[in-house]
């Protein structure tokens, strides 16, 4: 197994300073379309269409519930 000493663990990076700019002004524009997406399918969620059905925990108790009122 190779050791890898202080020099070799922080060498400098294989991209150039314009590089890394545009790089960086791409991921902004990915991050912000994706925000909008996320924020768009959020709010179409928001009121769902079909109701989960009760666990089965959830009917016991409703049943105990319903049985001890009347």
């Amino acid at each position: 197994m190779k050791t890898l000493t202080g020099v070799q663990l922080f060498a400098p990076g294989q991209r150039g300073p314009r590089k890394t700019k545009d790089w960086f002004e791409r991921a902004k524009l990915v991050v912000a379309a994706a925000r909008e997406r996320a924020v768009e399918t959020a709010q179409q969620s928001a009121t769902p269409s079909i109701k989960r059905p009760p666990t089965v925990w959830q009917r016991r108790r409703l049943v105990e519930r319903l049985s001890a009122k009347s």
